[in-house]
């Protein structure tokens, strides 16, 4: 899970959050707490503490560290503790911060920020491709915008996705060679891309090879 806390959320003085009261004296929350960030395939889920008195979350986003609610709002009443960011790009380093809000009579309060959480979506692997040979098959693909190292599957029947444990974890290249694969059995291989915080994503799409001795031009 990749959480970075840069920074503690300050707490309200008397109506000190509450700009959007319109000075009625409505009070503002309290900032929420726990932000939690956790990078998936093209996406960052979002999750904090429940803010006694919030009605709604508001959430902001960045791409430099100092988010804070003096920024549009990257989606606003949100009712629940939790938020999916799906227009996270793959690659690209975000910052997030939530802001608690008290609303009654058409009026509303919204609290200070939280402290900072940071995320980077990444994307499954693409382009697979393997080319049998002599006891061995060579596997390769497209680099994924956001990950550290990839983790190769193994197969004797087609999966579904990356199903059980992995034939080779921290690859740092975009390539593999499988040389424990025997000569006539055919496998299928998948790969997935995992990010620098350990998180893995959905496996790229199966190619099927079978490693052969003789002729040493079969396809």
């Amino acid at each position: 899970m990749a959480v970075a806390g840069c920074g503690s959320a300050g707490s309200n003085e008397e109506g000190g959050g509450d700009d959007g009261g319109g000075g009625t004296g409505l009070s503002a929350p309290a900032a929420p707490s726990g932000l939690e960030a956790t990078p998936q395939d093209g996406a960052v889920q979002l999750g904090w503490d429940a803010v006694d008195g919030a009605d709604t979350y508001n959430v902001y986003r960045g791409t430099s560290s100092g988010v804070d609610a003096s920024s549009s709002a990257l989606d606003t009443g949100i009712d629940q503790t939790s938020y999916a960011d799906e227009t996270a790009e793959s690659g690209t380093e975000y910052f997030y911060a939530v802001t608690a809000v008290a609303s009654g009579g058409g009026e509303s309060a919204e609290s200070d920020a939280s402290g900072e959480a940071e995320a980077i979506p990444f994307a499954a692997p693409s382009g697979l491709e393997g080319t049998s040979q002599d006891s061995e098959v060579a596997l390769s693909w497209d680099a994924a915008a956001g990950a550290d190292t990839y983790s190769v599957y193994r197969s004797t029947s087609s999966t579904d996705g990356a199903e059980g444990e992995p034939l080779a974890t921290g690859v740092a290249e975009t390539s593999y060679s499988d040389s424990t694969a025997e000569n006539g059995t055919k496998y299928y291989y998948r790969v997935t891309a995992v990010n620098p915080n350990g998180a893995e994503s959905d496996a790229s799409s199966e190619v099927e090879k079978t490693p052969f001795s003789d002729p040493p031009d079969r396809p």
